[in-house]
């Protein structure tokens, strides 16, 4: 087999991480993992999972021993690559965060098994074999893999010297789970999640399976977004609601860092919170001139005006954002970490944006939203009105037929299909559905109202 076809271990999750996201030497700034939303891991500490007696083995590229949430909650390391053990991708020092923040409790075991080193590809799969076996002689009870291939284990096995190896790992990873360890595979890395069928494949949400992939046993509930170590104090103040502490602590960083924009912007929504808004948007147009780009910081910078009532002002951030996003392709981003749904977001910017009679816009917000979520029926709903006010009624009741079956509760995904039927001449099919808003909302004037109109002119109809 040609020496350009061999395949290459690599790591999966979020393999794009940098070790620049986890240490700015030049500046000497660590990061550390915070979690957004609905994600929130004190939910996880308050049904009393906190690792305690519980080692945890980490298989990957190395660790940042000198990171400042790491560096006390290391029980033992060990190199399997003859490079040392110091991480030079970053992701092996993200897993350890993740696991350092959300089971704080818990022992922390680090194997190296991970380098882009040029050796051959039998020696990248017997490091990751001599490093569950290290696991399991370390006494852990969790192995979390995120090293491994695309490829299945049977056509791994037919490059040169790999058999041998692929047994290897396959041999470990099975003794492991008979001594009743978990292991854990990053989805993706097909090989070694296709070893044994009891292994624990972890997906991240938003990330693609293709049909010859080992699909996910358990999607990953955690969203961390990596920040300074200096913000991290504040932030987990401001996520409290702890609005005055929280900002002493930004203003005290700001000090120290005033170029950082994240600062500013998070300076900004503690005074959002205090209901300081004027104030808000002075920190928040401090942020965005550091950072024009910032496409939350301008959605937020958005809502702080709709508070202050000033909707031709936040129309124009939002306008900001739509360039942002549609210049840049992120239409899967959430707009501000403390909400719950990225969807929701879009459909929130969306209600603005047709609230201002900007249908394009709105149109825009809610193809995001569904594109997202194709189960936010919200979204599917108000799509079908944007084009119901265009006159486009066939189109519209397609829309509206979906947000019934997504959300048969939903009165105004009823009345606005009868609504559009009805301007299409097709006033029996639409009486039913306003008598289905009704009979679910039996105070809804407006579908009563309809219901009355389009009786007498099916009447005068049939007269």
């Amino acid at each position: 087999m040609p020496e350009q076809d061999v395949p290459r271990v690599r790591l999966f999750g979020a393999h794009e991480l940098k070790i620049s996201d986890i240490f700015d030497e030049k500046k000497d700034i660590y990061y550390v993992p915070i979690f957004q939303g609905k994600d929130d891991v004190n939910k996880l500490h308050q049904s009393a999972y906190t690792g305690k007696n519980t080692k945890c083995a980490i298989l990957d590229s190395g660790v940042l021993t000198d990171h400042p949430y790491l560096k006390d909650r290391m029980d033992a390391i060990e190199d399997f690559t003859g490079h040392g053990f110091q991480d030079r991708e970053g992701h092996g020092t993200a897993v350890a965060l993740n696991l350092a923040m959300t089971a704080p409790d818990a022992s922390i075991l680090i194997g190296k098994v991970y380098e882009n080193d040029d050796v051959p590809l039998s020696e990248y799969i017997n490091r990751i074999a001599r490093g569950v076996n290290w696991a399991i002689d370390s006494g852990a009870r969790i192995i979390n893999l995120s090293v491994g291939m695309e490829k299945r284990k049977e056509d791994i096995s037919n490059y040169p010297g790999c058999s041998e190896a692929v047994k290897n790992v396959c041999k470990a990873i099975t003794q492991a789970i008979e001594n009743g360890i978990s292991v854990l595979v990053a989805a993706g890395a097909n090989f070694p999640a296709d070893c044994h069928e009891s292994i624990i494949v972890v997906g991240l949400p938003g990330n693609p399976v293709y049909p010859k992939d080992v699909h996910p046993t358990v999607y990953s509930p955690f969203s961390p977004i990596l920040v300074p170590t200096f913000l991290f104090e504040g932030y987990a103040h401001l996520k409290m609601g702890m609005y005055e502490q929280a900002l002493a602590l930004f203003k005290q960083a700001a000090d120290l860092h005033p170029e950082d924009h994240q600062l500013w912007k998070y300076q900004a929504l503690c005074r959002y919170g205090l209901k300081k808004y004027n104030d808000a948007i002075l920190s928040f147009d401090k942020a965005l001139a550091i950072k024009q780009s910032d496409v939350k910081t301008w959605y937020l910078k958005g809502i702080t005006l709709l508070a202050l009532t000033q909707n031709d002002k936040a129309i124009e951030c939002f306008d900001e954002v739509l360039k942002l996003v549609n210049n840049a392709g992120l239409t899967g981003m959430k707009l501000t970490e403390f909400s719950n749904s990225i969807s929701d977001d879009w459909y929130n910017m969306g209600v603005y944006y047709e609230q201002a009679s900007r249908y394009d816009e709105a149109a825009n917000c809610y193809d995001k939203a569904i594109r997202i979520d194709p189960l936010n029926a919200k979204a599917w709903n108000n799509r079908g009105v944007i084009l119901a006010i265009e006159e486009k009624y066939e189109d519209s009741i397609k829309y509206f037929e979906v947000a019934t079956e997504l959300k048969p509760s939903m009165v105004d995904a009823w009345f606005n299909k009868g609504l559009a039927l009805s301007r299409i001449g097709k006033y029996e099919e639409s009486i039913e559905f306003f008598d289905k808003a009704i009979a679910i909302d039996p105070a809804s004037n407006k579908a009563l109202k309809e219901r009355i109109r389009v009786s007498g002119k099916l009447k005068s109809k049939e007269e």
